[in-house]
């Protein structure tokens, strides 16, 4: 098979991957979480065990979106499974220093501009995605996924409540049962500043996190806290305008011309980051 057939296949595979909201699911779980088996991702996606295994077949064909993880397989009971390489490069970990230094870099740069220059950052930065057209629907199904993941600690905070309620002694005293945040609040804005100011104090809260994570880390590898007993948590804020933004025909409107005096502040803004 030639270079550019394997490419096209390659990327026909990811295609459908994104179509279909199970399998899309499995990926994200497993690039989040570590390997895992098809009883943990049941739980995790709300499927049954026989539905995981079905999807589970298909990723682990050519080429492979998935494959067994051996090392953990070995030492552990059950099948486990871990992103392929290709899926790795495709869909690739978040970096801390991203939260810590990236994110709070570009919203602090850009609350130098004022409202003008944030609307034609808005739409520069828009119309030069090179996913424009998909965009709404990625974002979608990762609220999918997520909706999946709420649900899981939801159910298992009413398991534990119900537990408690019988009676049941938590076998883990040390860490009984797990705990879930919904923390929310309505503001009004009206100018692009405002949301600048909105994603600083955002991002200032997942540096922190970044920070607590490394101090995590640490901590376990100094106490040897074997992976079992480690716990996965998981934090994520959306957010967004309640309000509808028209659009209307105009024959002399040009995207390109209209922006085409912040390009060079938004390369500006960039600079040292989008290349990493």
């Amino acid at each position: 098979m030639s270079a550019t057939k394997k490419s096209d296949k390659l990327t026909k595979r990811f295609e459908d991957l994104f179509e279909n909201e199970t399998r899309y699911g499995i990926i994200m779980a497993i690039r989040n979480f570590g390997s895992m088996n098809i009883k943990r991702l049941s739980k995790i996606m709300g499927k049954t065990e026989s539905t995981i295994f079905h999807h589970i077949n298909n990723l682990l064909k050519d080429p492979k979106i998935i494959e067994i993880d051996n090392d953990k397989t070995i030492s552990t009971r059950g099948i486990f499974y871990k992103l392929s390489e290709i899926t790795e490069k495709r869909y690739p970990k978040t970096s801390d220093t991203v939260f810590e230094e990236d994110i709070p870099t570009i919203f602090e740069r850009a609350s130098k501009l004022n409202s003008e220059e944030l609307s034609k950052m808005m739409i520069l930065r828009m119309i030069g995605q090179p996913d424009l057209g998909e965009m709404a629907k990625k974002a979608r199904r990762a609220m999918s996924y997520y909706h999946n993941i709420e649900n899981f600690i939801i159910n298992n905070f009413e398991r534990a409540e119900q537990a408690m309620l019988r009676g049941l002694k938590p076998k883990n005293l040390k860490y009984p049962f797990g705990s879930h945040s919904l923390l929310s609040m309505d503001l009004k804005i009206f100018k692009p500043e405002h949301t600048i100011d909105i994603a600083i104090a955002s991002s200032e809260f997942f540096a922190k996190i970044a920070k607590l994570k490394k101090k995590f880390e640490a901590e376990i590898e100094k106490e040897k806290i074997a992976e079992e007993q480690q716990i996965d948590v998981i934090y994520y804020l959306f957010g967004g305008e309640i309000s509808e933004f028209e659009f209307e025909e105009d024959s002399n409107w040009d995207y390109e011309k209209y922006t085409a005096d912040m390009a060079e502040k938004l390369q500006e803004i960039y600079e040292g980051i989008e290349e990493k």
